[in-house]
C-alpha cells in the first residue's frame, strides 16, 4: 500500500507543524526608529486588525521647496500617521503587508519657526514571524505651512510641498 495511515498521520503531523510555524507573529504594539527627510523615534499600535495609529517625534533636517526658493527645515517635528493596513503575502518566516493612509506633522523649525502640515501615506512592512521585529518602507508626499514671526508684529507663512521615502525598524510586541 503506498497510502497508509503509519505514513500518512506522521506527513499530516510534519505539514501541521510547518504551517503553524511559518504563519505570522501578529503584534499589536511597536517601537522602534524611522529615517527618511529626518530621524526620530517611532510608535505603532494596531487599534483594530486593519486600522493602525504611528506617533513619530524627531528631527527634521534638509529643506522644503516652496515658490520662492528653498525654506530651512531643521527642527523638531510630530507626526501623527493613521492608515489601513492588510496583508499582501506570508511565507519564508516574513509576513509582508501594504499600508495607506494620511498624516498631520507639527513642529519647531530653527530659527522659531513653526509647521503645520498634512501628507499621504503609502508603503510596506515587513514583520519577521520568527524574531519580534519589523521593517517598513514608504513614501509619504505632503503639503506644509511655515509660520514665521515677521518682525513687524505679524505673522508670515510660507508653504511647501515635500515628500520623502522613509525606512523604519521597530521592535514589536
Amino acid at each position: 500500500k503506498i497510502f497508509s495511515m503509519k505514513k500518512i498521520l506522521p506527513l499530516c503531523v510534519a505539514l501541521l507543524i510547518a504551517v503553524t510555524t511559518i504563519s505570522a507573529k501578529e503584534y499589536k504594539h511597536s517601537l522602534g526608529m524611522v529615517a527618511g527627510l529626518g530621524i526620530g523615534a517611532q510608535y505603532k499600535v494596531m487599534v483594530t486588525d486593519n486600522f493602525t495609529i504611528f506617533e513619530e517625534f524627531g528631527y527634521l533636517g534638509g529643506c522644503l521647496a516652496d515658490q520662492t526658493g528653498a525654506l530651512p527645515a531643521n527642527g523638531a517635528v510630530n507626526n501623527l500617521v493613521l492608515a489601513y493596513q492588510a496583508n499582501a503575502a506570508e511565507g519564508q518566516g516574513i509576513k509582508l503587508d501594504w499600508y495607506v493612509g494620511g498624516q498631520l506633522k507639527i513642529g519647531y523649525l530653527q530659527g522659531g519657526a513653526g509647521i503645520i502640515g498634512v501628507g499621504a501615506v503609502g508603503g510596506i512592512e515587513a514583520n519577521m514571524t520568527n524574531a519580534p521585529i519589523a521593517f517598513s518602507f514608504d513614501f509619504r508626499p505632503g503639503y506644509g505651512c511655515v509660520l514665521a514671526d515677521t518682525g513687524v508684529g505679524g505673522v508670515g507663512a510660507g508653504h511647501a510641498f515635500d515628500f520623502s521615502f522613509n525606512l523604519g525598524v521597530r521592535y514589536t510586541f
